[in-house]
C-alpha cells in the first residue's frame, strides 16, 4: 500500500464533485463511450484512426476544451486538447484510440450491456480511458478549474508502433504530473510501475553443406543456437521480476543440408534499465561455437515505468481518494508496456491505470465494469487539484529515474 501526506481539502471536493456528477450522468457518459467503441480503430488504418480522431475532436470541442489534431509520421493524427485554469499545476491525461481490433469488428460484435459490465472492442484498453479523461476534463471544466492547464492527448499507434515514443512525448517533458487512462487492473488497482521490456533477435550463421554427402563438412548454425537458447534462457528470475522467453526460434533451409543459419527472437522484462542492462550484457556473452558467427540485435525497446517517491505519492493519493468515494483499490506492478512508460523516463511524475476497471483486452470478451466509471472520473479530477495543492513541488527537480534510455548500453538495431 502507497503513502501520501494528508487529503488536500481542494483535492477531496474536486474529486466528490466530479464523481456525483458522473453518476448522476451515467448514461451519457456511457453513450459517448458505445459511439467510440462502435467506431472501429485499428492501429495500421490511417484512415479510420483520423476519422476517429475529427469525432472525439469534435466532441471535446462542445465540452469546453481547445482541440487541435497533430500529424505524425505514417500512423495517423494525435489528438490534443486544452483546458486553461487560473492555477499553476500543469498535468496531461495520456490515451491513445487505436485497438488491436480490425476494421468489420465493431458491426461484428458491437458495444453492449452484460450485467454490471460494458463489452465491445476496445471498451477497456483504451476507449474506456478515453472517456474517463474526456468527463473527467468536461466537468473540471464547470467547476472552478484547480490547475494552470489540463490537456487530454490520445495517441493513434501505441499498439502497434515497433519502437519509440509517442510523437507528442516533447510536449509532455514540461507537465507537472501525467496521469495514463489505461484501464485498471481486474482488482481495481493503479498501475504505479511497469516492466521494461526488450524485444531481441539472435543470429547464427554456420556453412550449409549436403547432410548425407558432407556432414562433417559443415558448421550447423541450429544446434549452435539451441545452446545459445538455453544458455540465455537460465537468465529466467536470475533478478527479481527479471523474466526472459525465447518466444521464436526457426533455422535450415531443407530436410537434407546442415544447417547454415538459425534465428531466436527473446523477450526480456524487468523492472529496472539497470536490470535491463545487466541481462544484456549477457545475452551478448556467447560462448564458442566452431566456425558459427553469433550477433545479437535489438528489435523494439521499452523503459520502466519506476515507482518513484513522487509516482508513490500519486499512486497514495489516488488510493486516498478512491477510499473516499467509497471505491476502495491498491496499486500494482505490470509487465505490459504502455506510452506511460516513455513519459516516465523522461522523469515527468506518471501514474498509469486510472481507466475504468476490466480485463482481458485485445479478446472478444474485453470489458470494463460500469461501476468504476465515476469513481474513476472523481480520483483524476482529485488528482489533478492534489497536484496543484502541492503534491509533487517537494519532488520538483529530484524525482529522476536511476537511469533512462539514453543511458543504456543496448544491442545494434536489428
Amino acid at each position: 500500500m502507497s503513502s501520501a501526506k494528508p487529503l488536500a481539502p481542494v483535492a477531496i471536493e474536486e474529486a466528490r464533485r466530479a464523481f456525483e456528477s458522473a453518476a448522476a450522468e451515467l448514461d451519457a457518459i456511457l453513450r459517448d463511450l458505445e459511439a467510440w467503441v462502435n467506431l472501429d480503430t485499428p492501429s495500421d488504418d490511417v484512415a479510420a484512426l483520423d476519422a476517429f480522431a475529427e469525432v472525439l475532436a469534435g466532441t471535446l470541442e462542445t465540452y469546453g476544451l481547445r482541440s487541435e489534431l497533430v500529424v505524425a509520421d505514417g500512423g495517423g493524427r494525435y489528438l490534443r486538447a486544452v483546458l486553461d485554469g487560473p492555477g499553476h499545476a500543469n498535468v496531461a491525461l495520456l490515451c491513445h484510440h487505436d485497438t488491436v481490433f480490425p476494421l468489420g469488428t465493431a458491426s461484428n460484435r458491437p458495444f453492449r450491456h452484460e450485467g454490471g459490465r460494458v463489452l465491445g472492442p476496445g471498451v477497456a484498453d483504451m476507449k474506456g480511458g478515453i472517456a474517463v479523461a474526456v468527463h473527467a476534463a468536461r466537468l473540471m471544466a464547470l467547476g472552478p478549474k484547480p490547475f494552470g492547464r489540463l490537456e487530454i492527448y490520445s495517441a493513434p499507434d501505441e499498439e502497434l508502433r515497433e519502437a519509440g515514443p509517442p510523437a507528442t512525448l516533447d510536449q509532455l517533458r514540461d507537465f507537472d504530473a501525467v496521469l495514463c487512462m489505461e484501464c485498471g487492473r481486474e482488482d481495481h488497482s493503479v498501475v504505479s510501475a511497469r516492466k521494461a521490456g526488450y524485444w531481441f533477435r539472435v543470429r547464427a550463421l554456420g556453412k550449409q553443406e549436403h547432410a548425407g554427402v558432407n556432414p562433417d563438412g559443415g558448421r550447423n548454425a541450429v544446434v549452435a543456437l539451441c545452446r545459445e537458447a538455453l544458455r540465455v534462457t537460465g537468465l529466467h528470475r536470475a533478478r527479481e521480476d527479471l523474466t526472459l522467453v525465447v518466444t521464436e526460434f526457426f533455422g535450415g533451409e531443407s530436410v537434407n543440408t546442415v544447417p547454415g543459419r538459425a534465428v531466436l527472437v527473446g523477450d526480456l522484462r524487468a523492472r529496472t534499465t539497470d536490470d535491463v542492462a545487466w541481462a544484456l550484457d549477457r545475452i551478448r556473452d556467447f560462448g564458442e561455437h566452431e566456425g558459427i558467427e553469433l550477433r545479437a540485435e535489438e528489435l523494439v525497446y521499452t523503459p520502466p515505468m519506476e515507482r518513484t517517491p513522487a509516482v508513490e505519492a500519486l499512486a497514495g493519493t489516488a488510493i486516498a481518494l478512491g477510499e473516499s468515494l467509497g471505491h476502495g483499490f491498491g496499486e500494482a506492478t505490470t509487465g505490459g508496456a504502455s506510452d506511460g512508460s516513455f513519459v516516465a523516463d523522461a522523469n515527468v511524475p506518471t501514474l498509469d491505470g486510472l481507466g475504468p476497471a476490466g480485463g482481458l483486452d485485445h479478446t472478444e470478451h474485453e470489458y470494463a465494469e460500469v461501476a468504476t466509471f465515476a469513481p474513476r472520473i472523481g480520483v483524476v479530477a482529485g488528482l489533478v487539484a492534489a497536484v496543484e495543492a502541492g503534491l509533487l513541488a517537494h519532488f520538483a527537480g529530484s524525482d529522476a529515474a536511476t537511469s533512462t534510455l539514453d543511458q543504456l548500453s543496448r544491442l545494434p538495431k536489428g
